[in-house]
Parts: structure tokens; C-alpha cells; sequence
């Protein structure tokens, strides 16, 4: 689908989207398709549940933006990430709090247009705003388009991180990526 500028907009998410982006997101990163397939509406469930509850509070330093294609009839939510400050690693001397990017996602039929870079984008802006100078967010070490988005887009990966359920159940690492904003 070809995508123009007048037909996407990314805004602030409401209690309304929740049901939408619940299934941008279960289709985005849970897989299940045969027998296991059954898994997808319960995984559903409980991702709206989660970000239902998250969209109500009202958090200082807490935002989630939708990205959403508007026809001549409807809207259709097609992306989302959210991002807030939180302790970046609960094991460091003396933790600070931080701008963190979590749960960037794109309905696969849209990906590849430039809808993820408008929502990193937003965040960029919304972190500015807080008045921070980095924001920072975890991609998986074999998800090649993700590292190449956020290398694409100026984040820096500053380590690998190394769980010892990472080896012990063959899994992926973590890749800690940061970017620096300019004012």
C-alpha cells in the first residue's frame, strides 16, 4: 500500500485504540500460527488488559502514540510505541531514571514505508519536551531490520547485554541502543 503524507497522522493514543493496538501488537511480536494458534486471542487479551491500564493512568513522564491511516471513511491504526523515564538498570551503584523506547510496533501489511521512523521520531520530540538529551530502548540481537532502523535513525548500540537465560535457553541477547538529541 502506497503511503502519503496526508494520510498518516501520529497522535497521542486514547482509551478507544486499546482493542487496535492490542492486535497491532500481538500480531507484531507473538507468532502463532497451526496448533499453537489458538494462543493469539488469550496473548490479545491480556495485551489490551495491560496497555488498557496503562492508558488510563496519568503518568508525568509516560506517552503512547498511535500512527493511523485515515481514508475518506475510516482510521486505521497501523502502529504504535510508547515512551517513558524509568530506571534503566536496577543493578547499576546508583540508578538514574531515563527516557525509554518500549513496544515499537507496525501492522506487518504497512511496514517498510517509514511509519516506525515517525513514531521514533514522535518520541524524539516527546523526550525533548521532558527535556532530556538521549532516549535509549532494547532491540534483540538477531532482528536485523529493527538494528537497522535504529542505526539508520543515529541510535548507537552501547552493549550487548548477557542473562545467563539468554544461553541457557538459547535465546537472543539484548542490544542496548542509545541516541543523543540535539536541542
Amino acid at each position: 500500500m502506497a503511503l502519503s503524507q496526508s494520510t498518516l497522522s501520529i497522535r497521542p493514543a486514547t482509551l478507544e485504540d486499546a482493542r487496535a493496538l492490542a492486535t497491532v501488537l500481538t500480531h507484531s511480536f507473538h507468532h502463532y500460527q497451526g496448533t499453537w494458534g489458538w494462543l493469539t486471542p488469550l496473548l490479545r487479551l491480556g495485551v489490551y488488559e495491560d496497555l488498557h491500564h496503562r492508558l488510563k493512568q496519568t503518568k508525568e513522564h509516560h506517552a503512547c502514540f498511535v500512527a493511523a491511516m485515515q481514508t475518506a471513511t475510516t482510521q486505521e491504526i497501523v502502529g504504535t510505541v510508547e515512551v517513558s523515564v524509568r530506571y534503566l538498570s536496577a543493578l547499576a551503584i546508583a540508578p538514574a531514571k531515563a527516557p525509554y523506547i518500549s513496544n515499537l510496533a507496525v501492522n506487518p501489511q504497512y511496514r517498510r514505508l517509514g511509519i516506525a521512523r515517525k513514531l521514533l521520531a514522535r518520541c524524539e520530540t516527546q523526550v525533548r519536551y521532558w527535556h532530556y538529551g538521549s532516549v535509549a530502548l532494547h532491540v534483540l540481537e538477531n532482528n536485523e531490520a529493527a538494528k537497522q532502523l535504529y542505526l539508520s535513525c543515529g541510535y548507537d548500540i552501547k552493549y550487548a547485554e548477557r542473562p545467563l537465560s539468554a544461553w541457557l535457553l538459547r535465546r537472543p541477547r539484548r542490544l542496548f541502543v542509545q541516541k543523543s538529541l540535539s536541542p
